[in-house]
């Protein structure tokens, strides 16, 4: 029986570039139906290169796959029902991939088993790797139909609670979580972990994909917005398992932001070992790994 793959997700991650990475498996439904790209307008970052989730849905099927099943938090199990009863009708021989906005993983899940639905849950974090993406984050974090933004903490203290929160809470109920580095480094370790046929030709498109988002690697020394929040989440990640409550990790959490930010002038930093020195300092902790 074809498969729903339902991706679950927070938004401004660019899981809509995953749900397009397993549509692109040749056992998935990829015809399309409409153009791929959209752009959205950023005053703050520039423009983001977006994907049109409805690039490869039947048009038939948008009546069941529309704007409010994508983006309702708490999806209905009537809502999982139709969706899955309309795309059997389809006869395409192929799963599809959708992307949603649902939170409610655990009860999909209970769902989909007493009902014998053909569904796979899976689920997306940031993780350890989201640094190097940070770049496609603000884009469309800080879009001008999303959010405005404030300043670098207020950023930061925006993802310091994702990893210390919602990365737990989306790695609890799934069939398979993925990382942002798992799709947007080298998409063969999607289609390895979700146990499907790979597209071979993916990791050209998602290296397209990201320089079309302004991707750039992080260059410790360089201090614009982007490149501080890198460094900050490169200290914070390496570091993190050394610390064991969620008020130690928060401490730890503004400590590397004040040293991050202390360095007013790229003349002013050496390498990253300058600035764990500075966070060891300021916490009293030997940031060392085992």
């Amino acid at each position: 029986m074809n498969q729903i793959y339902l991706v679950c997700t927070r938004s401004a991650i660019s899981a809509s570039a995953l749900t397009y990475i397993i549509n692109s498996s040749p056992q998935f439904y990829n015809v399309v139906h409409k153009n791929l790209w959209l752009d959205e307008a950023g005053s703050k970052f520039k423009d983001a290169t977006v994907i049109e989730d409805w690039w490869n849905i039947p048009k038939t099927f948008t009546n069941f796959y529309n704007h409010d099943v994508r983006n309702n938090e708490n999806i209905k199990l009537e809502t999982l029902q139709t969706l899955c009863n309309e795309w059997q009708q389809l006869e395409t021989g192929k799963h599809i991939a959708l992307f949603t906005h649902a939170t409610n993983t655990a009860d999909i899940m209970q769902w989909r088993n007493e009902h014998n639905l053909p569904i796979t849950v899976v689920t997306t974090i940031m993780g350890p790797g989201f640094y190097s993406y940070m770049d496609l984050f603000l884009k469309r974090e800080y879009s001008d139909e999303m959010n405005k933004f404030v300043n670098v903490f207020d950023t930061w203290k925006y993802i310091y609670n994702q990893f210390l929160a919602n990365d737990i809470k989306w790695s609890a109920h799934t069939d398979c979580v993925l990382e942002m580095d798992n799709w947007l480094n080298d998409p063969a370790v999607v289609y390895s972990k979700l146990a499907i046929e790979s597209n071979y030709n993916m990791k050209v498109w998602a290296d397209e994909y990201k320089q079309a988002n302004s991707y750039s690697t992080w260059d410790v020394k360089v201090t614009n917005t982007a490149n501080r929040l890198k460094t900050i989440c490169n200290i914070y990640g390496t570091y993190e398992n050394l610390f064991h409550t969620n008020q130690s990790k928060k401490l730890f959490a503004i400590a590397t932001y004040d040293s991050v930010m202390s360095f007013q002038s790229e003349d002013d930093i050496i390498n990253l070992q300058q600035i764990v020195d500075k966070t060891q300092k300021t916490i009293r902790k030997q940031l060392t790994l085992a």
